[in-house]
């Protein structure tokens, strides 16, 4: 038994909690109210969803009040003697939605995590969603659902709810996989024929016997090319040696050639060298080089002369210009000084002597100014301090009256006016006579620099020897400058002579010489041809013998040539025969794949077409089963549903189309269909009985019904009759029944808890709940 449920920020609900008991528990209030919501609450903490979830006609999200971030369902619960209650929590986060769900036992906690707790609770109940959906939970409306269907529809939608669906689908399924399964056999068998795998297997035969033949043939040719390739092998070695031999034999024979040529031209040579002509000629070069020694050591003695010779009157000359220029520079700062003093007979002396005075008469004006400047400070302050009422003099401490006071201050401020005059005449003076003593100062420091420029020029030119004693020396230094040019150009003279004669003298040296270096060349020459005629006796080569040597070798290598191309030849066409013969057994071998895949797929169609029936068959008698337990149930609780006699049973009738609702007349026993005598409210009875019915064949042990508006398009008596069963008379068949309705008129006082649920939708305001 269901004995609470409690919904926070669920849907509409902001904080509701409804206390249920055995019997029938009703839920009224207007569309929107958040009747229905209760009820998927309850659908939710059993099994983490609801219909319209599944089926995702909303999301997670959806399910939470507004924006809140949390929302929580609690359902509490008896089974089997046992308190259980679960909680899930929706928690929106930044990755967007979560779940998490707990079970607890007698308070104790069981199991955690939504596919977790969902496994619990159909474990313990013996019931999952889709079997709740079927047999307890109704759907909003759908009481009369099955009453109102075409037949055809109606077939498709009791077999779902009987579960019996599965049957069809899987009978669906595997003529489908039959279909496939022939369409694969009939092309296997398309591609596959006896004929054709005689046609393969004799050409694989004839192949084999080819290969064999051609196998047997390149085994007799591998040995006489072995034997060749031998024979080569041996000629060629011998042929290698007498080519060694040949290539000596050959570089000795062009050596003697070279020799021979080398020795006639250096006899030839050598025939014209005179040894004592070389020796004569020798010492003669060496006594024009001591010569030419000597000569070098005084044009070196003449150009040291001459060097210093250069050197003094450059330094004559600078002296000799520096000193006219120094007398020059004297004459020109006389001048300029003449100028500085005025030419009134002025001495630099009584310059700055003016100077001075200059300064102290400027030092007198700037004293005046500093005297004045403070005279006017103190009349300022005593102007300040003179104010109205003032009794005494600040000067003199004398008895003032007012008109005292004003003649003071008329007297200051002419004073002051007179003191601002004086300053401002000081000023103009003070500038023009700093300006006097500054182009004073400035002549004063031009004459110092001029006199002490004069007197070191004087000194220095008091120093210096007179211009024409530095004129004479250099006219002596210049007369041996010339003399020592004349001695250097004499030396040149005799020192190119004596150069061009040793260069003839050096040239026939070395003609001579080489002819003596090739004397000793010719005799090596000779010592050579001697060794190289000995080593062509010891080479032992024989022209004849090497060129039948390579007749022989040249011969084995195009006959081995020959029986390698065959090997060759043998051997591509051993490959394609291999080939071809693995391409044949390939085809072969797929040729009775195919034979026993078509033999398996025979076999296997045959098993699923048995398969098929079999489950047409289990189908058939299940529904049989079903319908017989469901109309058994029907009967036992249409007599305590419908209060009238005049129709005694109710039956689910199965063609091959639909399941027709049938009514038994009670007397005669006559069935006939509901829906075309039945009025609104035996219908309702009716549909009512069919849902009580499912509930208690397919799950006997739980004993729960939900209703959802079941008093859809039902008029007034109908509405009462049904009031009347789901307070008295579905209780004695069904432990607890939960019946949502926006109709008033089905309020009774004998349901086992009744209440009011409302809601201000135009402001979107959460659900009130009243126990009624």
């Amino acid at each position: 038994m269901i004995r609470l449920i409690h919904l926070i920020n669920w849907r509409s609900h902001s904080d509701s909690k409804l206390d249920f008991s055995d019997g029938t528990n009703l839920l009224v209030g207007i569309m929107g109210a958040g009747k229905s919501s209760v009820l998927e609450g309850i659908s939710f903490a059993l099994f983490g969803t609801f219909p319209s979830l599944e089926r995702r006609k909303v999301k997670l999200e959806d399910l939470m009040r507004l924006n809140e971030p949390i929302t929580k369902v609690f359902l509490e619960f008896v089974w089997e003697g046992a308190t259980y209650r679960l909680e899930r929590v929706i928690e929106r986060n930044k990755r967007g939605t979560s779940s998490a769900a707990e079970v607890f036992k007698n308070t104790m906690l069981v199991e955690s995590g939504p596919v977790a707790v969902n496994t619990y609770v159909q474990n313990l109940l013996q019931i999952d969603y889709d079997l709740f959906t079927r047999a307890i939970y109704s759907e909003q409306n759908n009481i009369d659902y099955f009453l109102t269907l075409d037949p055809r529809r109606r077939k498709q939608e009791v077999d779902t709810l009987l579960g019996l669906d599965k049957f069809e689908l899987a009978r669906t399924n595997i003529i489908s996989v039959i279909g496939r399964i022939r369409s694969k056999r009939e092309g296997v068998e398309e591609r596959f024929s006896v004929e054709k795998v005689s046609e393969v297997s004799a050409k694989e035969q004839e192949k084999a016997k080819e290969l064999l033949s051609l196998e047997a043939k390149l085994r007799e040719l591998l040995l006489t090319h072995e034997e060749q390739t031998k024979q080569l092998s041996k000629s060629t070695v011998l042929f290698q040696e007498m080519k060694k031999k040949k290539d000596i034999f050959e570089l000795l024979s062009k050596e003697m050639i070279r020799l021979t040529a080398q020795q006639d031209s250096l006899k030839a040579e050598v025939a014209l060298f005179n040894p004592e002509h070389h020796s004569k000629l020798k010492l003669d070069y060496s006594s024009l080089l001591a010569e030419k020694n000597t000569l070098a050591a005084q044009i070196k003695s003449v150009d040291e002369i001459h060097l210093k010779s250069s050197k003094e009157i450059s330094v004559l000359e600078t002296k000799i210009k520096s000193t006219k220029e120094s007398s020059d520079k004297i004459q020109k700062l006389r001048k300029d000084l003449e100028l500085l003093l005025g030419g009134a007979g002025k001495t630099p002396a009584a310059l700055i002597d003016d100077q001075k005075s200059a300064e102290q008469k400027l030092l007198s004006f700037e004293s005046e100014k500093r005297s004045i400047e403070k005279e006017l400070i103190e009349i300022s302050d005593i102007l300040k301090n003179l104010k109205p009422g003032l009794s005494e003099c600040p000067l003199c401490s004398s008895k003032l009256a007012e008109h005292g006071i004003e003649h003071i201050k008329n007297e200051k401020t002419a004073k002051i006016e007179e003191k601002n005059k004086q300053l401002a005449e000081l000023s103009r003076i003070l500038l023009t006579e700093r300006k006097a003593l500054e182009e004073l100062s400035s002549k004063n420091r031009k004459i110092s620099s001029s006199l002490d420029l004069i007197l070191s020029l004087e000194k220095s030119e008091k120093n210096a020897p007179p211009v024409q004693d530095l004129i004479t020396k250099k006219s002596i230094f210049d007369l041996e400058l010339s003399k020592t040019l004349e001695q250097k150009f004499a030396l040149a003279t005799n020192s190119e002579q004596l150069t061009a004669k040793l260069d003839q003298y050096r040239i026939e040296l070395s003609k001579l010489e080489s002819l003596a270096l090739k004397q000793k060349t010719l005799a090596e020459t000779e010592k050579k041809i001697v060794s190289n005629q000995e080593n062509l006796k010891l080479t032992l080569f024989d022209e004849q013998s090497f060129e039948k040597l390579r007749t022989e070798t040249e011969s084995l290598k195009l006959s081995t040539e020959r029986l390698s191309s065959q090997k060759r030849e043998l051997e591509t066409s051993s490959r394609m025969l291999n080939d071809m013969l693995k391409v044949l057994r390939d085809d072969l071998a797929t040729l009775k794949l195919m034979e026993q895949e078509a033999k398996e797929l025979i076999r296997l169609e045959s098993e699923l077409l048995i398969y098929k029936n079999a489950l047409l068959e289990t189908q058939t008698s299940l529904r049989e089963n079903v319908v017989d337990a469901i109309n058994s149930a029907m009967n036992e609780i249409w007599t305590i549903f419908y209060p009238y006699r005049n129709y005694s049973a109710l039956r689910l009738e199965v063609s091959d189309k639909d399941y027709l609702f049938q009514v038994s007349d009670g007397q005669n026993q006559n069935w006939k269909p509901l829906e075309s005598i039945a009025s609104g409210g035996e219908r309702a009875c009716a549909a009512l009985t069919l849902r009580v019915a499912l509930a208690t064949v397919l799950v006997p042990k739980l004993s729960w019904l939900i209703l959802d508006e079941p008093t859809h398009n039902l008029d007034r008596q109908a509405v009462e009759l049904l009031s009347s069963a789901l307070q008295f008379k579905v209780p004695e068949v069904v432990k607890q029944t939960f019946v949502i309705t926006h109709e008033e008129a089905l309020i009774g006082s004998e349901f086992a808890s009744s209440y009011r649920l409302s809601r201000d939708k135009e402001h979107n305001k959460e659900t009130q709940i009243e126990r009624i």
